[in-house]
């Protein structure tokens, strides 16, 4: 397994909830694809899950090093299941990035407080 990029990304949740308070649904639609925004509002802690998952997308742009590569934040989802943990699904650019990359694999750590979210995501050449 070669490793293809890292990132890591801290986010404090307040900024999140401002995000959301002043642009509402047309920054939740920008950011965050139809899964996420309809789980993420049925969870008791609505703004840590939507700043852990920005943490993520944020992260795993470092990982994939696609910043200006018209990689939509929308391109990127994540998941959490119980069984398995969180994963990141690609689609759009961010997809064809990832291939062009040689990234068969994304490796993701969440963390989370009352405060803040983090992410930690690693790109590999890795296949399941």
């Amino acid at each position: 397994m070669a490793i293809l990029g890292i990132g890591t990304e801290i986010v404090e949740c307040v900024r999140i909830a401002k995000m959301i308070e002043t642009h509402g649904e047309q920054f939740l639609e920008r950011a965050y694809t139809p899964n996420e925004i309809e789980y993420c509002v049925k969870t008791a802690d609505t703004t840590q899950h939507f700043a852990t998952r920005w943490a993520a997308k944020e992260a795993t742009m470092k990982a994939l090093r696609c910043r200006h590569q018209g990689v939509r934040w929308t391109d990127i989802e994540i998941n959490v299941s119980a069984a398995e943990g969180p994963s990141i699904s690609l689609s759009g650019a961010a997809s064809l990035w990832a291939e062009h990359r040689g990234i068969e694999k994304i490796h993701i750590s969440l963390g989370a407080c009352r405060t803040h979210a983090t992410a930690y995501v690693i790109a590999s050449d890795e296949m399941d």
